[in-house]
């Protein structure tokens, strides 16, 4: 399939080894990752909104660019990625703070500059193109999920770039860090492909969303038929039981949130007990249909 979309696109080239920072000028992309196959696209070529169905439809290959890191952040790339030696630092806890950046092209200078504005304690490591992380060391102060909602605005709003994070959990520096910090990782991988209203990921925010793509096939149809049966020809009152469950079952605020009267939100979820026979201010029925409604959203 690839090779047919290559055809639309003079100057594209493939080739059976990763490409290097040489080949800059192309956006790489793979049909299977599993297969020593590369394709590249001349990076004018493509307009945003082609790039991101491209991405949709194959493996997006970004590149890595830590031959520019140096000082602390290279010790600490080593000790991550390269089985390096524990980065001489005064504290004994850190947490990783990863950024990605969704734009078509990315200024690393201009966004390090802005990032250490933001961040001037925290140690600065770009992994990729649009990707990387914020090594924050624990003091009496830390960062907070809004402070981090407000910072994603501000990229927003000055850059015309969304950025969204993921806050890591504080941990030990021992040597087992680095296994530690490749399961965050995998975390917020996983929380980049479905999207929610939120700049600002925690394992918290992710456990659900990644339980939901992991339920087995008898819990699927289950669900399918006790709770998605209701949401079949109505994705609105979809929307609105998420929403409610996602403000802790606060009818003011989910109101507020969807911009509807609250009688309007009454009425939605009391038009969801009638078809379901649910009631969600019990907690654990509450757990199961917001699993209901995300495993929905996903597939």
């Amino acid at each position: 399939m690839i090779n047919k979309i290559l055809a639309y696109y003079p100057g594209s080239v493939t080739q059976e080894f990763a490409p290097t920072a040489a080949a800059s000028a192309y956006y790489w992309f793979q049909e299977n990752p599993e297969i020593p196959l590369w394709a590249g696209i001349p990076k004018h070529s493509l307009s945003d909104s082609q790039l991101e169905l491209l991405k949709a439809l194959f493996h997006f290959v970004e590149q890595e660019t830590t031959s520019t890191i140096s000082g602390i952040a290279r010790a600490w790339n080593q000790f991550l990625f390269h089985e390096g030696d524990v980065p001489d630092v005064d504290c004994d806890e850190v947490r990783f703070i990863q950024f990605q950046l969704h734009a078509k092209e990315v200024e690393p200078e201009e966004m390090t500059e802005a990032l250490q504005g933001f961040f001037p304690d925290h140690t600065v490591i770009w992994l990729k193109d649009s990707y990387g992380l914020l090594v924050e060391e624990r003091k009496e102060v830390s960062e907070t999920a809004e402070e981090l909602e407000s910072i994603s605005s501000t990229f927003e709003s000055d850059f015309y770039t969304k950025m969204t994070f993921y806050m890591g959990k504080f941990q030990k520096i021992t040597p087992q860090l680095p296994e530690f910090f490749n399961k965050e990782r995998q975390m917020f991988q996983q929380a980049v492909k479905h999207p929610t209203r939120s700049n600002v990921y925690t394992f918290e925010k992710t456990f659900p969303v990644v339980l939901a793509t992991s339920l087995p096939a008898q819990l699927k149809d289950i669900l399918t038929s006790s709770v998605l049966e209701a949401f079949k020809e109505d994705k609105e009152l979809m929307a609105t039981i998420k929403i409610f469950l996602e403000n802790n079952s606060n009818a003011s605020l989910a109101a507020k949130k969807l911009y509807v009267h609250r009688n309007t939100l009454q009425y939605r979820l009391d038009k969801f007990m009638e078809k379901t026979g649910i009631h969600l201010k019990d907690f654990d029925t509450a757990v199961m249909v917001y699993l209901a409604c995300l495993y929905e959203e996903m597939r």
